[in-house]
């Protein structure tokens, strides 16, 4: 069975018709992240499971309390893709199709033809280096239309509460030595989403998994314990 994640902020023009097609694919799950529209009320017209955080955490927590979700079901595959329209659902077979090859991780690279120059160099830049710390060979890193096989989402060491949980993914990756590729992806509009900054900071997360030191197995016993109790 696949299970589909759907984070979902302030998504209210597009998250009903994103549900209704992936539906087609395997079970839902739309994680809303507290927002301040009708997202929630159209995602669970759609007749499928919608959880909803008090308040606004994050993409990374989004997709951390998806994950929890499918982890704890009996599906065999898990894919995450954005709840604006930048994704196709119909599209969900091409990532399945590579994982019933034994690929354990699959990341959809998008057209970015018509994206602004500064947004494709951007992208260049972050996918080279965080290919370059995570000894990894993926393109279009920051893309979040994944799938995983479930026994390898277990091993991923996911803590990134907002946009830093896309490189932290492409890092858990290398560091388990998953068998993963890309699989090419249209891309129906263009959504803005992460900016320079935005990849700034996600490089300097990735720099700060990497390199490890006391404060930093502090911090990770303190989020181990925190999900466990």
């Amino acid at each position: 069975m696949n299970l589909i994640i759907i984070p979902a902020y302030n998504e209210e023009d597009t998250i009903r018709d994103v549900v209704l097609t992936a539906k087609k694919y395997g079970k839902v799950v739309v994680v809303d992240d507290a927002s301040d529209d009708n997202t929630y009320k159209a995602a669970k017209s759609c007749g499928v499971d919608v959880l909803r955080h008090k308040i606004n955490m994050g993409l990374g927590a989004s997709l951390r309390t998806g994950f929890s979700k499918a982890l704890s079901t009996k599906c065999d595959t898990i894919i995450t893709l954005d709840g604006d329209g930048q994704h196709n659902p119909d599209e969900i077979p091409l990532f399945v199709e590579k994982i019933n090859q034994n690929y354990e991780f699959v990341l959809g690279e998008r057209n970015l033809n018509k994206y602004p120059f500064m947004k494709k160099f951007g992208n260049f830049f972050l996918q080279t280096v965080t290919n370059f710390v995570s000894g990894t060979k993926l393109k279009d890193t920051e893309s979040g239309f994944r799938a995983f096989k479930k026994d390898a989402l277990k091993k991923l060491y996911l803590k990134a509460e907002r946009y830093e949980i896309a490189v932290e993914i492409i890092f858990e990756v290398g560091r388990n030595n998953l068998k993963a590729t890309n699989v090419s992806i249209s891309s129906p509009v263009y959504v803005k989403g992460v900016g320079i900054f935005d990849g700034f900071k996600n490089f300097r997360y990735l720099l700060r998994r990497r390199k490890r030191n006391i404060k930093s197995y502090v911090e990770d016993m303190k989020y181990v314990l925190k999900r466990r109790l």
